[in-house]
């Protein structure tokens, strides 16, 4: 035999735990699949909820436009000069003459026992102290459906 020897020594080898390594990567494999699911989850709902707003502000812009447009009929319907041209041709009706028109004043009821012309002449002394015009209040509008 040789003189030289030469001593074979083998690597110390780590020590494995057997199955531990392969259960810990799979439990952080898991772990990272659960997470980007969960990103991937509400980037997808976000992006549905931008969309059901856009349809909503469509759907508003529409419904304001038709409020306008409404609200313009309404007043072209409700004008004076279009419910007086159909008050003259579909009811015949007309603008009443100077005769056909008559005032009713309300006739004050007496409160106390005084002689009529006592009272008539306080009432002008009142009116003498306190000058002011009487408000005449304007005749109710007949509504009429048409």
């Amino acid at each position: 035999m040789s003189e030289f020897k030469f001593f074979y020594r083998p690597k110390p080898q780590r020590k494995r735990i057997k199955g531990h390594s392969h259960k810990l990567f799979y439990l952080v494999l898991l772990v990272l699949i659960v997470f980007s699911t969960l990103y991937v989850w509400q980037r997808v709902k976000v992006i549905k909820l931008l969309k059901e707003i856009q349809e909503q502000k469509k759907l508003l812009a529409e419904e304001e436009k038709k409020y306008k447009y409404l609200t313009l009929e309404t007043s072209e319907l409700s004008s004076f000069e279009r419910i007086e041209k159909i008050s003259q041709e579909k009811l015949g009706l007309v603008h009443p003459t100077e005769y056909q028109i008559q005032r009713v004043y309300e006739q004050q009821t007496k409160k106390s026992n005084l002689p009529a012309n006592l009272w008539v002449k306080l009432k002008n002394f009142g009116k003498k102290l306190y000058p002011f015009e009487e408000k005449r209040i304007p005749a109710k509008e007949i509504k009429h459906d048409l």
